[in-house]
């Protein structure tokens, strides 16, 4: 609400009351419309002190906002582009959806181990905790929603018509137009623009804040209850990320019709990275780390020995650039699942403050002696 609510009318009766005696006007603070939070809460684990979001349902909202998307995606070059405008109005259009899609995936991914901040006392009417963590379920709704809003081809609604129409103006007018028109690309770099937005993704899901409240909010939750937990975080995206290995092969596969695309490929191999990350020693700080990095290494276990079992599988019904793709995740997975560790290094020469890796080749017999 962006006007004089019901908090504000609460503070004001507690300001400027006649009454001496408080505690009448103080027992509403557990009130569901008196909730309050500072610009201080805003980089909280509380996902409803956010600003921007004014949604009583914010998952809601921001299925409400991807209609809105999908409706004005549609009608890009039909509608909003009129007679007589430059094409270039396409471009401006779809990176405006894009960034309202990308606003309300940030806005659900705060939810992902979130918990909900209380200013109640002790002894306070229907006091509350300090902290609740969010329910199990929507945690899950809400990485379901980023899921499906990120990671999938179809979300962003590019088509090649589309993508022919997506141009710019080379105007040279104010103070860094020149600049700006000679380093402007008329043609919209496609594969850059969506692996930037899935990595952001990846990072709101898989930076170290998110994994440790999610891997601590696990003790706040009671053994009998439902949690969103750190293995079921890093599976579902696993899960969703490297779906094609579930597929059989379509006859006829080509470069030109590949089996994973080419947004898809991109994407998989930004998983990838990220799980070696997570997985070295001495990446991350705190406990929660250490549960971290077992777990990324297990998932890189998985995704590996899927890998190959579907290489088998399709055997050559694969496009060149799957075959390329799949063949090499499986050899830079191998490698740095078989990597010696020298812990210490730098009291032995060596200026780095982290271990170091020496890869293997996967046939070498040293491959197999030690392992991280």
């Amino acid at each position: 609400m962006i006007d004089i609510g019901p908090y504000d009318m609460w503070a004001i009766e507690y300001g400027y009351t006649f009454s001496s005696d408080l505690k009448k006007i103080l027992a509403r603070v557990a009130e569901p419309q008196l909730a309050y939070a500072t610009d201080e809460d805003t980089g909280g684990p509380d996902p409803l002190a956010r600003r921007y979001d004014f949604s009583k349902n914010p998952l809601d909202y921001a299925k409400s906002q991807l209609e809105l998307v999908q409706y004005h995606r549609g009608r890009l070059l039909e509608k909003f582009v009129k007679a007589g405008d430059s094409w270039a109005k396409a471009r401006r259009g779809y990176e405006l959806t894009l960034s309202l899609q990308m606003r309300s995936v940030s806005m659900m991914a705060n939810w992902i181990g979130g918990a909900h901040v209380n200013r109640d006392r002790k002894g306070d009417k229907n006091g509350r905790a300090p902290l609740s963590v969010v329910p199990a379920n929507s945690q899950r709704e809400a990485l379901k929603f980023v899921i499906e809003s990120t990671f999938r081809d179809k979300s962003y609604g590019l088509s090649t018509e589309l993508l022919r129409h997506m141009t710019v103006d080379k105007w040279i007018d104010g103070a860094d137009g020149f600049a700006r028109a000679m380093n402007s690309e008329p043609a919209w770099p496609v594969h850059d623009k969506i692996i930037g937005i899935q990595a952001s993704a990846l990072t709101m899901l898989m930076n170290p804040t998110t994994l440790t409240r999610t891997y601590d909010n696990e003790f706040r939750v009671p053994a009998n209850e439902a949690a969103l937990t750190l293995p079921e975080l890093l599976k579902a995206l696993s899960t969703e990320i490297w779906s094609e290995l579930n597929q059989k092969p379509v006859e006829g596969a080509t470069a030109r019709k590949p089996l994973v695309s080419s947004l898809r490929r991109n994407l998989q191999q930004e998983h990838i990275d990220r799980l070696i990350t997570l997985s070295l020693p001495g990446n991350g700080s705190g406990a929660a780390f250490k549960a971290v990095a077992l777990l990324a290494r297990q998932e890189l276990v998985e995704i590996r020995d899927r890998v190959a079992k579907t290489s088998k599988d399709w055997d050559n019904k694969a496009d060149p650039y799957t075959r390329a793709h799949l063949g090499r995740v499986e050899d830079q997975v191998t490698k740095v699942l078989d990597a010696q560790v020298i812990y210490n290094a730098k009291d032995i020469g060596g200026r780095s403050p982290r271990p170091l890796l020496f890869l293997q080749p996967s046939d070498s017999p040293a491959g197999s002696q030690a392992r991280p």
